[in-house]
């Protein structure tokens, strides 16, 4: 059985909440039912499932989500003060973390306790195994660094492999982001930030950390902060004016002024560290930094239901121009993203690719809808996990893929939206299956 779950984004606590309490054990509580279900074969006979593997892919960690880069650093730059500062975050990333690093490393200690078999492929009541549980943690976007020499070493004393990229019987896991143009450097031109790294500091950072969105009511700001993590760039205004919608109109309107004065700043800061839509976006005829940033001002625009236009609409057909992702190789294999688009090009070799993380907030389909893709439907009782997959072989080469923390089997099928509509900002998956 093969679990893989990513996007849980802890940060050294000075910016945004810290994990929830007890996160871990609700894991490892719904891990040990899936390892139970999944002893169960077709022909209803029980067999223990001989090993469980646990990937987390990509974004375990978030070296961005900090206080210490508001100042005049950012991640971004070289040097011994930005050098001096990552290490801070990195040491306060992992003492916040500490509770969901010492889960993790109690799974590989302890494994996962099932029922015993008997000959009769019955599960023995009372009589229990121990299945071993392998963890492995790879490098994304947001803990970039996390797979170098250091930290591997570190990590492989207690038995945790780290690394870029993860496969074993036909299931192959990658953090996804090299096929997303949000995430992609120019680094040709000199040290400079990502579209997303500078969104993620210039832009959500200090908009979180000034006084107004401090002067909310924590309960109200929590789901303000959690959608707009979750969001996708293109949907951040969608994420602000859905909460504003939903809030006292006098709160409401000082995030909303807020807002737009921290979507100029962030639009200042991008020009002033050289981020001008080049590199990844050299061929297209307009300019990607200023239709962004009339994209994330038009939250009244959004509020009103209204469909982007010109230049602005262009950056959904932008990203749909992502570099193709290597697959598992075989005809029957499984790909597993942590982090990629939602309209992303199924990888020659696959016959499914599982998605996590939240759905890519952009024009879906105008005129054509594209064949075999399924968006997987959020549980009625989300866990207060990240978005988990489970994968179980099912004979003859075949592969299950089902949500951890969801009692029945698989993921329901939604029914993919047509024509431009806001996605709701939401934590769900999806997956694309083989045409």
């Amino acid at each position: 059985m093969i679990v893989v779950t990513a996007n849980w984004e802890i940060g050294d606590g000075s910016l945004w909440p810290g994990p929830a309490a007890g996160i871990t054990g609700r894991f490892r509580a719904e891990l040990t039912r899936a390892a139970a279900r999944a002893g169960w074969q077709s022909d209803g006979r029980y067999d223990p499932v001989p090993r469980v593997d646990v990937v987390f892919a990509g974004d375990t960690f978030d070296w961005l989500a900090s206080r210490e880069w508001l100042g005049a650093s950012r991640p971004w730059q070289r040097g011994a003060k930005a050098r001096a500062i990552r290490e801070r975050v990195m040491a306060g990333t992992l003492r916040a973390g500490q509770a969901v690093v010492r889960g993790m490393l109690a799974m590989v200690r302890h494994g996962v306790h099932v029922s015993r078999a008997d000959r009769h492929g019955r599960p023995v009541p009372g009589a229990m195994i121990c299945v071993p549980v392998g963890l492995s943690i790879l490098e994304g976007n947001l803990d970039a660094g996390l797979s170098r020499e250091a930290s591997r070493t570190s990590a492989e004393r207690p038995g945790i492999g780290v690394g870029a990229a993860w496969d074993a019987r036909g299931v192959r896991v990658i953090h996804g982001d090299g096929s997303d143009p949000i995430w992609m450097a120019d680094r040709a031109s000199g040290v400079g930030p990502s579209l997303g790294e500078s969104l993620r500091v210039d832009l959500l950072a200090r908009f979180a950390a000034s006084t107004p969105i401090g002067a909310i009511d924590p309960d109200a700001r929590r789901p303000l902060l959690a959608s707009l993590r979750a969001a996708d760039p293109l949907g951040l205004a969608d994420a602000v004016a859905a909460w504003c919608l939903s809030n006292d109109t006098a709160v409401a309107g000082r995030v909303h002024d807020e807002w737009l004065r921290s979507v100029s700043a962030w639009h200042r800061a991008a020009r002033a560290s050289g981020l001008t839509g080049a590199g990844p976006w050299n061929e297209v005829s307009f300019d990607v930094v200023d239709a962004l940033a009339g994209r994330l001002a038009a939250i009244d625009r959004c509020a009103a239901g209204r469909p982007p236009s010109g230049s602005t609409d262009l950056l959904a057909d932008l990203l749909r121009g992502s570099p193709p992702i290597d697959g598992p190789g075989t005809g029957s294999g499984v790909l597993v993203l942590g982090h990629a688009p939602v309209d992303a090009s199924i990888a020659v070799g696959t016959s499914r690719l599982v998605g996590l993380g939240a759905r890519r907030g952009v024009d879906h389909d105008r005129d054509r809808p594209l064949p075999g893709v399924r968006e997987i439907s959020p549980l009625p009782t989300t866990p207060r996990f990240p978005p988990t997959a489970v994968i179980t072989e099912r004979g003859g080469g075949t592969a299950a893929v089902s949500s951890l923390g969801d009692p029945v089997a698989e993921w329901s099928v939604g029914e993919r939206r047509r024509g431009w509509a806001p996605l709701p900002v939401d934590a769900g998956a999806w997956i694309v299956e083989a045409a």
